[in-house]
């Protein structure tokens, strides 16, 4: 104890999730690599969501920075203070990202972008009142808040303009403590509304439309029993959209993009040589890991398919010089992140930043995403030979990790759940998340207070990007309100496959927190059930539902949206605790035949219309042996056809 002389606060940036379930929350993950779970499938008994709770702790360090132990409230008083705020309405439109060429002008034919306010009739003097500001909280002691049923830990004295009377209140989320000490942190409940009840009518920017995200800076003080007192490094924690594929990873995950930052600022350096298991798999591994969100990608890199990554370790682990062709024709498949060229067929098959109209016929090439350059770099060395051949990882147990391992752990598994890209806006951050003047030090959001509310009518690239402005310290719903308002229209209206001529599948935005296609429950009771053919469990199991179906897609085969997309749009602004939630189950006991895991769709409460419901269930049960993979689209007509009748 005598060694420690600073404090910080783990995770850096903690992320909590909506959920309409009053009381009921789990905590994300921990531990790097390891998927979070919950016996209910993330529901309570009355099948609502539950929040996402983000959880910090205190950790001592000596005067280098080295982390000692964690501090408890066994080791003193701890004091947490946190502020949050939700400033969507009051700030600007989100148009494109600012730092890139598109939005700058730096494209033929293109203008630069300027982005007006949202609710520009609202007088200058009112403003502010958009801004849904609770102020700060404090907590302390053990189990404090336990059940919820104080409100003084509640952040619901925001609100929100009301131009017909007194202005509503919003809660965004309570403090709690665990029997330690640590802050436990809820978010909002997903409420969002209208003060003039108009629809909504755009993918991010509607007018007199509020939400319940949030973002704001964690602070503590411990008061250490010999007497000192210290005061924390402070840490962050954002209020986003529910995770609705657990476990499934983004191409680029939010602590990627923190870690590239970093590395741009000169604050940390990516590993000379990187290992396979460490650095590559994980890498090459989302591809496969994303077929359980996305149809296109299961059928390119699916159970089963030569270019499932999964089975085929042992050659891409070997680094000697028989593979070298094999790891080549691999790495030249992935985007150059230099974007030089257009490479709409290349991996990731996701879209970009620089959206202009989805077709093939847009010049700007970040319209398709590409890894970062620190992942870009490591695959290559990777190709060329250049990396270690270490062991696969093996379960972690905490207890046995040091008090810096711990941390670390913190750190990154809460960032590995978000999605670090594409930005059009995004799941829980956007753009400017990838810039130096975010961070004080690495991951860690520096702290403004007197950041400014307004930079003027408009808001341009050159604004948006210069020393001093919006991107030089953040305080309470700073990183929000760059976000789509509501969240769930964004949501509903980033899917897949805009362009018929690329597929009706891929490219796609956000499938691991926002699916496309899923397998569905009711064929995965078909998959284990014992009796039916393995020959016939995989033709069920190459099937995949449209997860927004009945929505913002019609019911049957192939998909389409919906006549009137807005329409759905508005309908998953209340139906969004009613869609699935993709989790892992087992696979069939005993065979091999089948991932040990598989991602199904849980929890869906949003039936079909009766004309379609008897169709449906028969398909679901083929009478006969369906064509193979080659065959698809003959079966879907069939299915289509059998489910109109």
């Amino acid at each position: 104890m005598a060694k420690i002389t600073q404090v910080f606060i783990h995770p850096a940036i903690g992320v909590a999730r909506v959920g309409d379930s009053p009381n009921e929350y789990y905590f994300g993950s921990e531990i790097i690599g390891k998927v979070k779970t919950d016996p209910a499938n993330f529901r309570d008994p009355q099948g609502r969501i539950k929040r996402e709770a983000a959880r910090f702790r205190l950790y001592g360090a000596d005067a280098n920075g080295n982390i000692i132990r964690e501090l408890t409230s066994d080791d003193g008083e701890i004091k947490w203070t946190t502020h949050i705020a939700n400033k969507k309405a009051a700030w600007y439109n989100f148009d494109i990202a600012f730092d890139i060429p598109q939005a700058s002008g730096g494209i033929k034919g293109v203008a630069p972008t300027f982005s007006t306010v949202r609710n520009p009739a609202i007088p200058r003097q009112d403003r502010k009142r958009l801004a849904i500001d609770p102020g700060p909280i404090s907590i302390s002691g053990n189990l404090v808040n336990k059940n919820g049923e104080n409100n003084k830990y509640a952040f619901d004295e925001g609100t929100f303009y009301n131009p017909n009377g007194p202005d509503t209140k919003v809660y965004l989320g309570e403090l709690r403590t665990d029997e330690k000490g640590r802050l436990i942190f809820l978010g909002g409940r997903g409420h969002s509304a209208s003060y003039s009840d108009a629809p909504a009518t755009t993918f991010a920017n509607n007018q007199t439309w509020h939400d319940d995200t949030s973002d704001g800076p964690v602070n503590a003080a411990i008061t250490l029993k010999d007497g000192r007192k210290m005061e924390a490094v402070g840490a962050w924690v954002i209020t986003g959209p529910p995770d609705y594929a657990v476990g499934v990873d983004a191409f680029i995950t939010g602590y990627d993009l923190a870690f590239q930052t970093a590395i741009d600022a000169g604050t940390l350096q990516p590993v000379d040589k990187p290992a396979f298991w460490k650095d590559i798999y994980p890498i090459l591994n989302r591809l496969p890991l994303n077929q359980w969100v996305n149809r296109g990608i299961y059928i390119q890199h699916g159970w089963g398919n030569s270019a499932d990554y999964t089975s085929l370790t042992k050659r891409l682990s070997d680094p000697g010089g028989k593979n070298l062709p094999f790891r080549m024709a691999i790495f030249q498949q992935y985007r150059n992140p230099d974007y030089k060229a257009m490479e709409a067929e290349f991996i990731p098959p996701i879209y970009g930043d620089g959206l202009q109209s989805f077709s093939r016929t847009d010049t700007d090439p970040r319209n398709f995403m590409a890894l970062l350059c620190f992942q870009y770099e490591y695959l290559k060395q990777w190709a060329e030979g250049n990396f270690i051949a270490d062991e696969p990882p093996k379960p972690v147990d905490w207890e046995k990790l040091t008090p810096a391992e711990q941390a670390g752990h913190l750190d990154r598994s809460a960032l590995d759940e978000t999605i670090g890209g594409p930005f059009h806006p995004g799941c829980e951050f956007t753009w400017p998340m990838r810039h130096t003047m975010m961070y004080s030090s690495p991951f860690r959001i520096k702290y403004r207070p007197d950041a400014p509310l307004n930079y003027g009518a408009q808001l341009n690239s050159v604004a948006a990007l210069a020393a001093g402005g919006p991107l030089d310290g953040s305080s309470a719903g700073d990183i929000t309100r760059w976000m789509a308002v509501p969240w769930q229209t964004d949501t509903s209206s980033c899917l897949s496959g805009y362009s018929a001529v690329m597929g009706q599948y891929i490219p796609t935005f956000w499938p691991a927190r926002v699916p496309n296609d899923v397998l569905t429950q009711q064929d995965y009771d078909q998959i284990i059930k014992p009796g039916v053919s393995e020959t016939k469990k995989l033709q069920i199991f190459s099937r995949r539902e449209k997860w927004l179906r009945g929505i913002i897609y019609e019911y049957g085969y192939p998909p389409k949206t919906v006549p009137e997309k807005t329409k759905g749009v508005n309908e998953f602004i209340t139906a969004w605790p009613k869609v699935g939630i993709v989790v892992p189950k087992d696979g069939p006991a005993g065979s091999t035949a089948f991932p040990e895991k598989i991602w199904v769709e849980t929890g869906r409460d949003i039936e079909p219309p009766k004309l379609l419901a008897k169709a449906s269930a028969s398909a679901a049960t083929p009478q006969a042996e369906v064509p193979v993979v080659s065959d698809w689209l003959l079966w879907m007509k069939d299915r289509s056809r059998e489910r109109s009748e």
